[in-house]
């Protein structure tokens, strides 16, 4: 505070903002003016979200019954199909943007131990939010039916064909008297064929049900709109003290408080500047 030492004295930096105090306070004033400039320029997003229910589904036919079960189809690859192609298309023709920047819009959820995935888009304006993220919905369920293999029209064509050969077989047994429908194996297993065969045309009609469309948004998405005012004023207080350094620097007569002590621009400090008249003043 008062003894020189390597380092500057608590009065050195008094006397550097009194000198430049005009231009440390116009660069401030002039960058808190340039982020208020930005954070009114900068455009509000509104995010619209819609909600649809999967259709459990295998992730292959097995007709023949044996072998494992098919395991079902995760939620993780349906939340993948997002990214697909008509998707992405779909969304970017709303937007009125690219499927790269229509991926960046696009965000997915789901609902903990369940089927539910929750769409979500991100737009300059609520009303086109809605309409994308609905959008989005819609051609979800379109990739969903024809790109899971359990619902191609081929492999419901090929379990038809296993569930006709088998009635064939079981009306044969039957007309020779050898078949108890309460008791025989193969008749239960033919009704179970014929279940899972009907849960799957039902499931390529309907691959997902919308249970929450898209509504608008109430209020725009947070955004922090003090951070540029504050990184302009910085910015524009941290220009000052670098000009003010610089012109400190190339004035030819500097004068040094104390006569001790290392040289001030080695140490790294700003020496304390004064006039001619107040160097008359303190001469003893």
């Amino acid at each position: 505070m008062s003894r020189r030492a390597e380092l500057p004295l608590w009065s050195d930096h008094t006397a550097f903002v009194r000198r430049h105090r005009l231009r440390i306070g116009g660069l401030t004033v002039l960058g808190l003016l340039v982020g208020l400039v930005l954070s009114v320029t900068q455009s509000s997003t509104w995010t619209s979200t819609t909600s649809l229910s999967l259709t459990p589904v295998p992730k292959y036919v097995l007709p023949t019954g044996t072998g494992l079960v098919p395991p079902e189809v995760t939620i993780d690859t349906d939340a993948q199909l997002l990214g697909s192609p008509e998707v992405l298309g779909a969304v970017a023709g709303v937007l009125g943007v690219d499927t790269d920047e229509a991926r960046d819009s696009l965000s997915v959820t789901a609902s903990p131990n369940s089927h539910v995935l929750h769409v979500s888009v991100t737009a300059t304006s609520a009303p086109v939010a809605a309409e994308a993220a609905d959008a989005a919905a819609a051609a979800l369920v379109r990739v969903r039916r024809n790109a899971l293999g359990s619902l191609r029209p081929d492999q419901l064509r090929l379990l038809r064909l296993w569930v006709a050969g088998q009635e064939d077989a079981l009306a044969q047994e039957q007309r020779r008297g050898l078949v108890i429908p309460a008791l025989d194996e193969q008749f239960a297993y033919l009704v179970d064929l014929r279940a899972g065969l009907q849960e799957l045309e039902e499931a390529r009609l309907a691959p997902a049900e919308v249970v929450s469309p898209a509504v608008l948004a109430a209020k725009p998405d947070y955004s922090n709109r003090e951070v540029p005012l504050a990184s302009g004023a910085m910015l524009g207080m941290l220009a000052g003290c670098l000009l003010g350094a610089l012109r400190d620097r190339r004035r030819p007569h500097l004068h040094v408080s104390s006569a001790t002590g290392p040289h001030p621009l080695s140490a790294g400090y700003l020496p304390d500047v004064r006039t001619r008249p107040e160097d008359a003043h303190h001469v003893v």
